[in-house]
């Protein structure tokens, strides 16, 4: 039996962590797997009081008693992983009826990393032209026909060979996946429209702090094209040292509660 373990970052996420669970335990797997899903709690007890009353017994929880950022959280949730396939989804969005099973397919056929089409929507999951974090962009019906790098499945080696997100508080997922192009390994994206991307005000793209024209977000990106160029030159190497929050619990969702996982 193969697994593949989603993981979620959340951090204030109340109001849409339901939508993005429900979805996830809702997958339907090809035969021979098994779901693991793992929730890092980012420092948020709004959040974790939200989950203790949250129906998902096989859920995992990984407590962060302060707020770190979602790259350092999903490093955290890595060494719980016990996937052959690691996906990372956030917990504003929802993954559609087929999401894992087409994102395996297209694993087992041979690439190292998939991403794939979206709808964008508004808070009520309601297929939207208006992208807040990109004014001037009107996809027709939400329907966004390129890869987003925040939202993929990869093969567990990968993970081996780069070790995990840089401790950015932006940017790190499109900086993870050029170290994973620049190392060899085989991405594509999956020209089907395979989750609901929610759009709000205080998701990382539209926060004044990370947003696109932010001071933040721009001087990553410049660094992630340094980067990218150090790469191909082969003068920096692609592996980064895992930052993790130390003081993380694991914890188990069952019984409509909480209990320190055995």
């Amino acid at each position: 039996m193969k697994t593949v373990s989603v993981l979620i970052a959340a951090f204030r996420a109340r109001p849409w962590l339901g939508d993005c669970l429900d979805a996830v335990f809702a997958q339907a797997l090809p035969p021979g797997w098994r779901l693991q899903v793992l929730l890092g709690v980012d420092g948020c007890d709004d959040t974790l009081d939200y989950v203790r009353t949250a129906p998902y017994p096989a859920l995992q929880v990984v407590h962060l008693p302060r707020n770190c950022g979602t790259y350092v959280t999903f490093n955290t949730l890595m060494p719980y992983a016990e996937g052959d396939l690691i996906a990372r989804f956030d917990a504003d969005d929802v993954m559609l009826a087929d999401y894992l099973a087409e994102h395996i397919e297209a694993l087992e056929g041979g690439v190292d990393l998939s991403m794939s089409w979206s709808v964008y929507t508004d808070e009520k999951l309601r297929p939207t032209a208006i992208v807040p974090a990109l004014p001037d962009y009107r996809p027709q019906n939400g329907q966004r026909r390129k890869g987003t790098d925040g939202q993929f499945v990869a093969r567990r080696h990968i993970w081996d060979s780069l070790g995990s997100f840089r401790a950015w508080p932006c940017g790190a997922d499109t900086e993870f996946v050029i170290r994973a192009q620049a190392a060899g390994f085989r991405t594509t994206v999956l020209e089907k429209f395979l989750y609901l991307r929610r759009t709000h005000g205080a998701s990382l793209t539209t926060h004044a702090a990370t947003n696109y024209e932010s001071d933040m977000r721009q001087r990553l990106q410049a660094l992630t094209i340094q980067y990218r160029d150090d790469y191909a030159a082969g003068t920096r190497p692609v592996a980064v040292e895992a930052a993790v929050e130390p003081a993380a619990v694991l914890l188990r969702c069952a019984d409509l509660g909480l209990r320190v996982a055995s």
